[in-house]
């Protein structure tokens, strides 16, 4: 199993991030080779929903080229190459979870300005070449990492389901201080990067019952939505703790602007916030930033897509 691979373009990428750009409405020019040697590769988890994290195998009965694993790798003095250490998945039963909120970024390039891939397969020398451009390129990661806070919205679901079962097999009782700390264990096992906070699936997430954190997290609500100029405003419908004592009001302000070349998804929940303000209906959402303090009430700007989702959205 490999989590790189290159389309028919000569795009490297992490399968999650072609599932992504499958997930947003595009193409993603499959069929898909190894980004080293060229061989063939299966994709699985990118076109379909799977519980597990989307990856590429080798067709049945083939092998990598040479010296090719199918992994980044540095140079070693021996002349062979060092495979790069893949990080342990975080699984939750047979269920892979998005490990790090990521910027989206542009393909890996390792073919030559005039290779279409239809000459000759890659020799050792190249593959080696090849390897060391992919492992230098800090921005290409084999976690499942995802720049869409809706795959991990999906995943906390599934998570805390989870760990409502691995309390209740444990014979706890719902609403108990052993069910909750068996509930909160579960979900702090399991790491969560959100742009290189190093969090957990138990911290990275916050409600009304707490004052908002002086850091970026993941917050959620529900509320009418109605447009106001340039931005979309959610009232949340619970008030929000200032201090101890003190409880304000907390909104969402959502940019109603789509950024050039904005992928189909952004322009797909556009046109639904649209609907929703129209109509003035109300939604449970989902939301990442930073949530400040400003006349006496919350206000959480989001300005990009890829972070915020909420219940009945669209397919992506």
């Amino acid at each position: 199993m490999s989590s790189l691979g290159m389309n028919i373009h000569g795009d490297v990428r992490s399968a999650s991030e072609f599932k992504q750009i499958v997930d947003d409405g595009g193409r993603p020019y499959g069929p898909y080779r190894c980004p080293f040697c060229e061989v063939r590769y299966e994709e699985r988890c990118i076109v379909t929903d799977c519980v597990r994290a989307p990856h590429f195998k080798l067709p049945k009965n083939t092998s990598h080229r040479g010296s090719c694993n199918g992994e980044a790798g540095e140079v070693v003095p021996s002349g062979k190459t060092e495979p790069s250490i893949e990080p342990k998945r975080t699984v939750v039963g047979v269920i892979e979870l998005p490990e790090a909120l990521v910027n989206r970024r542009k393909a890996t390039k390792v073919r030559g300005p005039a290779d279409d891939g239809s000459g000759t397969p890659p020799d050792d020398a190249e593959v080696a070449r090849r390897r060391r451009i992919v492992a230098s390129d800090r921005t290409i990661s084999s976690r499942y990492t995802t720049s869409q806070l809706q795959a991990i919205i999906s995943a906390y679901k599934k998570l805390k389901s989870h760990a409502y079962e691995v309390a209740i097999a444990a014979g706890l009782t719902k609403g108990t201080k052993q069910y909750n700390e068996s509930f909160g264990k579960t979900l702090d096992a399991r790491p969560l990067d959100l742009y290189g906070q190093k969090l957990t699936y138990g911290n990275a997430f916050q409600g009304s019952k707490l004052i908002p954190n002086r850091k970026e997290r993941v917050y959620s609500g529900s509320g009418l939505v109605r447009a106001n100029g340039d931005y979309f405003i959610v009232e949340d419908e619970d008030s929000w703790p200032k201090s101890k004592t003190e409880h304000v009001h907390f909104s969402l302000k959502i940019a109603r602007l789509l950024v050039p070349d904005a992928p189909t998804s952004h322009q797909r929940a556009l046109e639904e916030l649209e609907r929703h303000a129209a109509a003035g209906r109300s939604m449970r959402w989902h939301a990442y930033g930073l949530a400040v303090l400003r006349d006496e009430r919350f206000e959480l700007l989001i300005d990009s897509f890829d972070h915020i989702c909420w219940t009945g959205i669209y397919k992506r």
